[in-house]
């Protein structure tokens, strides 16, 4: 059997989207008449996981097939639902989709992992190029490149895998009121699901491949798990929702929810907001902005101030050329197409402020201070490579000089030199099964990994 998403309609009247039970085979496992079943094909990987296609011609199920949680039809052709707006009914539905799209950044995140405790703890044990000084071999993730490919992504896959556990903790609680869950935390729950699941499976694509590179040839062999890792999760960047199509999703949600704060305001509140802009305009052109807010590149507070006043520019500039489509006669498709790499990118300055915030969060949490200072180091990290890797826009737009950018860049490459004595740590604090990385890849470690509780 099959559950069956589709419109719902009784009476001429159309309810939306609902799931329906169908039977697609008999007992012997043949199609039933009407359903044609076709598999895709072999893919690159994830081979252990069926994908096909149902195509349905003229097939009827009775009215019980009805999954009725959200809405029940009566033998007369009378719908009735538990919500009566449509809107929140479709979410409502949609909410026990979203499980997925969870899943699979879950699954990003995880896989992403895995790659960086194989390629760092083999970093610790590869040697390569000797020392002049005492003639013998330096460990590769002794040199600083080697730092960089991997502790800044590892920072990253630590801030993921905080705000992945803050979703599903929030998945559960939305899904667990069901009928009677809050509208706009069912929202707030689809949007992030988009914006981390296209955030952390772009990321595991990108992470896995530098592991790969970072264990030499070693790294292409089957037998030390990196390239299946790269097949399995190549599909990840597309399946529960393309990254690019669920990041205009979350750009889509950002200007609604922008559209409705600017119209709360009353007529002092809209002064203030026209002075703002104005005022923003004149610190751009100007450089004071620079000069004016020049703070400890390692403070915490400096560090959220650059990301929150990032997505907030870029989305207040997407608003205003969205605006143009409101206007008489305007060519709508024609503005939102000229303006989709602005709506990516301030959607994605969302994320990474999200995402930066849950791992402040958590980092507080931490009770063991010596632990909590090593977590804030890798947020720290975490942030900064974040900021570095958009420095042209905070160069642009007035809020760092190009020296402070430099200054960026020197401070990422001191926190990996500061962190690297903590690598075996941190790779092993996710907590990752011995088992699930056992391969001739580590076989050369000597010495056997710390006995530590998992602090991932």
């Amino acid at each position: 059997m099959a559950v069956v998403f589709a419109q719902l309609v009784t009476r001429g009247e159309t309810h939306g989207v609902h799931a329906l039970l169908v039977p697609v085979r008999d007992g012997s496992g043949r199609a039933l008449p009407g359903v044609t079943i076709e598999d895709c094909g072999r893919k690159a990987g994830l081979n252990g996981v069926d994908n096909g296609r149902l195509v349905f011609d003229r097939v009827r199920v009775p009215r019980e097939a009805l999954l009725d949680r959200f809405g029940d039809v009566a033998p007369d052709g009378t719908y009735t639902s538990p919500s009566a707006n449509e809107s929140r009914r479709f979410f409502t539905m949609l909410g026990t989709l979203v499980r997925g799209r969870i899943s699979v950044a879950g699954g990003a995140v995880a896989a992403t992992e895995k790659a960086l405790a194989l390629a760092i703890r083999y970093g610790l044990t590869r040697r390569q190029f000797a020392d002049p000084a005492t003639g013998e071999e330096v460990v590769v993730l002794d040199y600083l490149v080697h730092q960089r490919k991997l502790l800044p992504a590892l920072a990253t896959a630590y801030a993921l895998h905080v705000a992945q556990a803050g979703l599903v903790a929030d998945m559960h609680d939305v899904q667990a009121a069901g009928a009677d869950a809050d509208e706009q935390a069912q929202r707030d729950l689809e949007t992030r699901a988009a914006g981390i699941k296209a955030v952390a499976t772009w990321h595991a694509t990108t992470t896995i491949q530098t592991c790969r590179e970072a264990c030499g040839g070693a790294g292409y062999l089957a037998v030390n798990l990196l390239p299946q890792l790269k097949a399995d999760t190549d599909v990840f960047t597309t399946f529960e929702g393309d990254n690019t199509v669920l990041l205009q999703l979350v750009a889509k949600t950002l200007l609604s929810d922008y559209g409705r704060r600017v119209a709360r305001l009353d007529p002092l509140g809209r002064a203030r907001f026209v002075a703002d802009l104005v005022a923003t305009a004149v610190a751009e052109r100007t450089g004071l902005r620079a000069v004016l807010r020049r703070g400890d590149l390692r403070d915490r507070a400096y560090q959220r101030w650059l990301l929150a006043e990032r997505e907030q520019h870029l989305l207040a500039n997407a608003a205003r050329r969205m605006r143009t489509a409101l206007a008489p006669g305007a060519d709508r498709f024609a503005v939102f197409n000229g303006a989709q790499d602005h709506l990516l990118v301030a959607a994605r300055a969302h994320v990474d402020r999200l995402v930066s915030d849950a791992f402040a969060e958590a980092v507080e949490r931490v009770a063991d201070p010596e632990v909590r200072a090593l977590l804030e180091q890798v947020r720290g990290l975490y942030a900064l490579t974040v900021i570095e890797g958009d420095r042209a826009f905070f160069v642009e737009h007035g809020y760092l000089t190009a020296g402070r950018a430099k200054a960026v860049t020197r401070t990422v490459n001191a926190l990996c030199g500061e962190l690297r004595p903590h690598a075996r740590t941190l790779v092993d604090g996710i907590g990752i099964p011995e088992t699930w990385l056992a391969c001739p890849l580590l076989a050369g470690e000597q010495t056997p990994a710390p006995d530590l509780a998992p602090v991932g």
